[in-house]
């Protein structure tokens, strides 16, 4: 009877200990008090890349001046600055980097950031304006989207401003699954070059918010690699499943004593 009493109670106290261990591994930035985050990038430097797909718009106080720089220039809209009203045209960069821009032909776009695009196209266009007239170029990333797959659901979650962290976009996916193995994160991106790059995230740790990595760019893939507990019991809350394997097991031990006392 002694040895069938250790043997539940050593099998409850196991269910509990790894309930424990389970439950540290959900705690993020653990270290967070020891960390130095005055030394992580504040603002991501995100860089066209060839198959981006840009959206390209040039005002000005002149509608005339403006519109051979915008396809599809139907009408003017209100305010300081006219611009057309119309559907913007969008731009894909081709495998060299190019486009081929209104008046100017084929420009190279690749490796620059947004910003940079701007002035480059405002000083390029600036001599078919008057002298005291300003052109105004605002260019976006239009495809810029991270897809994200694995024990956090499947989501393609479209980014607006162009600036999206690994924790925003753990966030907007509802956060991770008990069974996410939040260690060992991966990060898939495709460089200017084409070629295929990976990094590797572990929440758990502080260091993450000085990462390289740590600000997505467009079409990063996110993959979160699940427990092999998830296959058995996805669905399950992490501390009601191991209650239930505890009562179940002290229930047992019990029914055990009392058939054999009968």
């Amino acid at each position: 009877m002694k040895k069938i009493l250790l043997f539940f109670g050593v099998l409850a106290c196991a269910f509990m200990f790894t309930g424990c261990t389970l439950t540290k591994h959900l705690v993020y930035f653990k270290n967070i008090d020891t960390v130095n985050l005055a030394k992580g990038e504040m603002r991501p430097k995100i860089k066209i890349k060839p198959n981006d797909e840009l959206t390209i718009n040039v005002t000005s106080v002149t509608p005339e001046a403006a519109a051979p720089f915008n396809f599809n220039a139907t009408s003017v809209n209100g305010g300081s600055y006219a611009g057309t009203a119309g559907s913007i045209y969008t731009y894909i960069v081709d495998k060299d980097g190019m486009i081929n821009f209104p008046v100017l032909g084929k420009i190279k776009v690749q490796g620059k950031t947004r910003p940079e695009l701007e002035d480059y196209l405002t000083e390029q266009i600036q001599p078919y304006f008057t002298e005291n007239e300003k052109p105004v170029v605002k260019v976006r990333i239009s495809n810029f989207k991270v897809t994200v797959i694995g024990a956090i659901g499947t989501n393609v979650i479209t980014v607006d401003n162009e600036r999206m962290s690994i924790i925003e976009c753990i966030a907007r996916c509802g956060d991770l699954n008990i069974y996410g193995k939040r260690p060992n994160i991966l990060l898939i991106r495709e460089n200017e070059k084409g070629e295929k790059i990976t990094a590797r995230f572990n929440i758990n740790d502080a260091n993450i918010l000085n990462s390289p990595y740590y600000f997505l760019e467009q079409n990063d893939i996110i993959y979160v690699e699940p427990h092999k507990i998830q296959a058995r019991s996805a669905d399950l809350n992490a501390n009601l499943f191991w209650t239930q394997i505890v009562s179940a097991t002290v229930s047992l031990a019990a029914m055990v004593i009392a058939i054999t006392k009968w």
